[in-house]
């Protein structure tokens, strides 16, 4: 099979755009939530207490939002790569299931899928995706989970990172269909 996208429809890139604009979003948020943060500090004084509560208020928000943001571009990266796999199979009058095997992890399964289009992504980019799997699942269903679980936004730049070159060397892989 062969990963074709017809003239003037999006293919992988698209993906690639909407994880990047997600990325910036969260890039706006954190930066919002430090300018909250100084703000509020000048407002209360700037006091030693003051300083405090504000950076744990800044701590607290900037860990939710990374722990939640993390969780969900793994899961749209699975959906994404159902909906992409799929519609790239029916173009080739092909039926092809994205649901994993019995005890087959997902990224397993877009190895696979990807052998079948004859496309390779560099195992360093499938190794943080099936990290990021991990760690979503331990957040998920992991009992205790602890501070040392939490996602900070080094791991989430490098998660997104990942995700963002996926999409990119896949659209390397895209033939363009010129006709109907």
């Amino acid at each position: 099979m062969k990963l074709t996208r017809r003239h003037l429809e999006p293919g992988a890139a698209v993906n690639y755009i909407q994880v990047s604009h997600r990325r910036t979003a969260i890039e706006y948020a954190l930066a919002g939530i430090q300018r909250l943060r100084d703000a509020n500090v000048e407002l209360l004084g700037g006091d030693n207490l003051s300083r405090e509560m504000e950076a744990t208020m800044q701590s607290w928000v900037t860990e939710t939002l990374l722990q939640g943001a993390y969780l969900r571009e793994y899961h749209l990266w699975e959906k994404d790569c159902k909906s992409y796999f799929t519609n790239m199979a029916k173009r080739n009058n092909e039926f092809l299931s994205m649901k994993p095997k019995r005890g087959q992890r997902f990224p397993e399964l877009v190895r696979d899928v990807l052998a079948a289009f004859a496309a390779t992504i560099p195992d360093k980019l499938l190794e943080e995706i099936e990290r990021m799997r991990d760690r979503v699942n331990i957040m998920k269903h992991e009992t205790g989970l602890t501070i040392d679980h939490f996602i900070d936004e080094g791991d989430y730049t490098l998660a997104l990172a990942a995700l963002e070159e996926f999409w990119a060397t896949l659209a390397n892989f895209e033939e363009v269909n010129y006709g109907r």
